[in-house]
C-alpha cells in the first residue's frame, strides 16, 4: 500500500454496474441478488457456536452482551438523512453499526443496523434507497427500510428477493402504512420531518409477515476481540484524526466536512459532520464508536443527475482499520452470490479482529482516495 505522509493513496478493482432517475410524486428522490454468508467463526474470535449466558449472547454486530431474544433477531436497516439542513438526526447512537457512503451531488448518506430499536422514540429523519445501500444491507440479514428511492432501486424494491419497509412513494408496488410518520420541526423542510417509529415498524413487519430470526447459518461478518480484553494493536502505527474525504468535496465525505477524533480515556472515535460534533437529537450526545473502517470500493456515475453505484462484493480491496487509536492496513473479501458478508484482513491475510463496541464503515471512492487524510 502506497503512503504519502499521512495522505493515503488506495487503488483497488471491482466492477460497478449501470443503468437511469426521477421523483415520486412527493418529490423525495426516486434513484438486481439475495443473502448468504459463510465463515467457521462466531462473534469474538470463538470458534463454537455463540454462548447463552444468563439469557445474553455476543451481539454479531458489536460483539457485546445483548439479551438472547434481540441477539437472534434479525435487524433493521434504516436510511438515515445526512443532509446538513435535516440534522439532527433521532436515535442514531443506537445504531449498532453506521454505514456511510457517497450520493448524488457528492455527498453522503447514511444507513443504521438496529439491532435494539423496540423501546426508542424515534428513529430519522429517514431518506430515500440507492440500490448499493440495498445490497450492502443483505451482509447484515437485515430488514431494509426506506422512504422514496432512485429509479435504479426500483426492480429490486419490487422484486420480492428482499425483505423490504417500502414508504409509500410512486412506483413502490407494496408500500408499508404503519411505521412512517411526521414530526413538526419549525425551520426544517417538509422532507427532512420523516420518522419511523416503532409500534408502526412492529405492525407493518408483522403485515409483511416476514421472518425475523437470524438464520442458523449466519456466523456474523466481524471478529471481535474476547469479552473484557482489548486489542491492542501495538506494534502498528497510530491514527487519532481522520477525514475520510480530506477537505475536498468531490468524494462526498469531503463535501460533509465528516472528521473523526479519537478519544483515548474511552478509545473512542468521535464523528463530525459540516464542522460540527454529529449530535443524536434524543440523547444530546455526539455519534461515537469503537471502530472505524474505510472500505474502498470502484464506484461510477450512472447518469448526468450524478445518480451513483458502488459494488458490495470485491477480492482484496483495500481497507483500513482504525480501533484503539490504531491503525491497520490491509483488504477485504466479499466473494460470491450478493449478501456475502465483507471481512476483513490485515495485509498478511490474518482476519482483523475489531474491539466490541460500534462500528462506522465508511464506503470510500476510489476514485479519491488520494483525497483521505489520517492524523
Amino acid at each position: 500500500m502506497k503512503k504519502r505522509s499521512f495522505v493515503f493513496l488506495f487503488m483497488a478493482m471491482i466492477l460497478a454496474f449501470a443503468g437511469c432517475g426521477k421523483k415520486n410524486s412527493q418529490g423525495a428522490e426516486l434513484d438486481t441478488d439475495t443473502n448468504v454468508s459463510e465463515s467457521e467463526e462466531a462473534p469474538g474470535g470463538n470458534e463454537n457456536t455463540r454462548e447463552v449466558v444468563d439469557g445474553k449472547v455476543r451481539s454479531y454486530f458489536t460483539g457485546e452482551w445483548i439479551d438472547e431474544e434481540i441477539g437472534n433477531r434479525r435487524p433493521l436497516a434504516i436510511m438515515l438523512n445526512n443532509k446538513q439542513e435535516a440534522l439532527p438526526m433521532s436515535g442514531v447512537n443506537n445504531a449498532s453499526v453506521i454505514v456511510e457512503c457517497p450520493v448524488e451531488k457528492r455527498i453522503t448518506r447514511w444507513m443504521g443496523i438496529f439491532e435494539d430499536w423496540e423501546d426508542m422514540e424515534r428513529i430519522g429523519s429517514i431518506r430515500s434507497c440507492r440500490l448499493y445501500f440495498l445490497h450492502f444491507a443483505q451482509e447484515y440479514e437485515a430488514v431494509y427500510a426506506h422512504f422514496g428511492q432512485a429509479v435504479y432501486a426500483l426492480d429490486a424494491l419490487n422484486s420480492g428477493e428482499y425483505d423490504v419497509l417500502s414508504g409509500g412513494t410512486k412506483y413502490i408496488e407494496h408500500p408499508v402504512s404503519a411505521m412512517y410518520d411526521r414530526v413538526s420541526r419549525p425551520g426544517k423542510d417538509w422532507e427532512h420531518t420523516l420518522y419511523a417509529f416503532p409500534k408502526g415498524i412492529i405492525k407493518d413487519i408483522k403485515k409483511k409477515g416476514y421472518d425475523m430470526n437470524m438464520p442458523s447459518d449466519y456466523s456474523g461478518k466481524f471478529q471481535f476481540a474476547p469479552i473484557d480484553e482489548i486489542e491492542a494493536y501495538e506494534d502498528y502505527p497510530d491514527a487519532v484524526f481522520l477525514q475520510p474525504g480530506g477537505v475536498r468535496g468531490e468524494g462526498g465525505f469531503g463535501g460533509v466536512k465528516a472528521t473523526f477524533e479519537y478519544n483515548e480515556k474511552d478509545h473512542k472515535y468521535y464523528r463530525s459532520t459540516y464542522g460540527n460534533p454529529h449530535i443524536d437529537e434524543l440523547t444530546g450526545d455526539q455519534v461515537a464508536v469503537t471502530n472505524v473502517i474505510f472500505q474502498y470500493c470502484d464506484g461510477n456515475v450512472l447518469d448526468d443527475a450524478d445518480y451513483l453505484h458502488f459494488a458490495s462484493q470485491a477480492e482484496h480491496n483495500d481497507c483500513i482499520v482504525f480501533t484503539n487509536g490504531k491503525m491497520i492496513e490491509g483488504y477485504w473479501n466479499a466473494v460470491g452470490e450478493l449478501g456475502v458478508p465483507a471481512r476483513y484482513y490485515t495485509e498478511d491475510g490474518k482476519e482483523i479482529v475489531l474491539n466490541n463496541g460500534k462500528t462506522f464503515i465508511c464506503i470510500i471512492w476510489n476514485d479519491y482516495a488520494d483525497d483521505v487524510v489520517i492524523q
